[in-house]
């Protein structure tokens, strides 16, 4: 086997990098769509799936690279020699900070992506100069194009995945012309010719196809927050509440539900009108996503009543959260309206109770609250007489 300097194959890289074009998608709209998702709120299921996903793909690559570096023992390729090692170094230093939430599994996928579709890149570019020449036809490394393909379209939104897709179609047309043109030898071989064909044109085929079901689960991921989230303030609606509670009960997970109401709802409609009182519902909302932790749930139960489903916490980080919120909820501004006060219900689950039953302690905690003075939290206990009741 031929083999090239190691000078060699990192000149291909900059070559790549720098004198390439990204022929059909330009790197500002790349960039865009990756800034807006790293960015974008992920809910945390979304995140714990994408953790799972990058793990897989970690210890698959730190087993398959010293696979393949032990089958080219000692006559090792000079791409595969310094490529290979340090794509398998990234996987060791980005898996257990990802395991340990201090990486974002997206950003790890992210990098993990770029580094795969670099190493395919360079060597599809190497071979080119060594394999195909000697051969002619392409090398088994080309089959992992269509991986990287379809794994675009399973890690990222559809749109970023088009364009890195795209990209990465565009940079191996770019490469092959490049080569052809710049040695028309190769373009005598008709196997090599036909190879090269095919592999194009199936990367063609495969991109379209993804693309179309990316969008097609596009408009079916826009039809499922449509059905569980409330049109006005975007919040979860009730039945998507009604699913969580239910997941978490066969789990057999302990839970807080919390309820609560706004206070005098009805005399803001009444003296502001409803727009004001739309808005107090889209604020409310908003103040409550912005306190909550992460791991919290919140959704708009119905009206202007709204529930949290929270990890079972101590009362007094319960109630130190609550007396947060209901400061916030005192100092907004809601248009015409100089801040409000809730009531909150908050319900522990206990062992074997389903979430009708939780959901109604709540329900009951609370209104024992608006019955006994407003602007409160009040806690259920199984027995409305042993209820700890913890004032303003």
């Amino acid at each position: 086997m031929v083999l090239v300097s190691t000078r060699g194959w990192v000149m291909d890289l900059k070559y790549i990098v720098w004198k390439l074009p990204l022929s059909l998608t330009p790197f500002r709209l790349i960039r865009g769509a990756l800034a807006q998702y790293l960015t974008h709120n992920e809910q945390q299921e979304e995140i714990t799936l994408l953790r799972r996903m990058f793990v897989v793909m970690a210890v698959a690559a730190l087993v398959a690279i010293p696979g393949a570096l032990w089958v080219q023992a000692p006559d090792y390729d000079p791409l595969d020699r310094v490529m290979l090692p340090l794509t398998g170094l990234l996987y060791l230093v980005l898996l257990p900070l990802v395991l340990t939430g201090r990486v974002d599994p997206r950003r790890a996928l992210v990098l993990s992506f770029l580094a795969n579709a670099s190493y395919l890149l360079l060597a599809y570019n190497h071979q080119f100069r060594v394999f195909a020449p000697q051969y002619g036809v392409l090398s088994q490394s080309t089959y992992w194009f269509a991986v990287l393909y379809v794994a675009a379209f399973l890690i990222f939104p559809t749109r970023l995945a088009k364009y890195f897709v795209r990209a990465l179609l565009g940079l191996t047309i770019a490469i092959t012309l490049s080569h052809l043109l710049l040695s028309p030898e190769l373009l005598r071989g008709r196997e090599l010719l036909g190879g090269i064909i095919q592999f194009l044109l199936a990367g063609v085929v495969l991109t379209s196809m993804q693309s179309r079901f990316g969008t097609l689960r596009d408009r079916l991921n826009a039809m499922q927050v449509v059905a569980s989230h409330d049109a006005l303030t975007g919040a979860a609606n009730r039945r998507a509440a009604e699913e969580r509670l239910q997941t978490l009960h066969r789990a057999g997970e302990r839970y807080t539900v919390i309820l609560f109401d706004i206070d005098h709802f009805k005399r803001v409609n009444d003296e502001h009108g409803h727009a004001t009182g739309d808005l107090v519902l889209v604020n409310v909302t908003r103040c409550a996503r912005q306190l909550l932790p992460d791991s919290a749930f919140f959704a708009r139960w119905g009206g202007e009543e709204f529930l949290i489903i929270l990890p079972s916490l101590p009362k007094e980080e319960v109630y130190e959260l609550l007396r947060t919120l209901r400061a916030e909820l005192r100092n907004q501004t809601f248009g015409p309206q100089k801040g409000v006060t809730a009531c909150f219900g908050v319900a522990h689950v206990r062992p074997g109770e389903t979430p009708e039953e939780i959901v109604a302690r709540a329900d009951e905690a609370m209104y024992a609250r608006k019955n006994r003075g407003r602007n409160g939290v009040e806690f259920s206990t199984l027995t409305p007489e042993t209820a700890l009741h913890l004032l303003p």
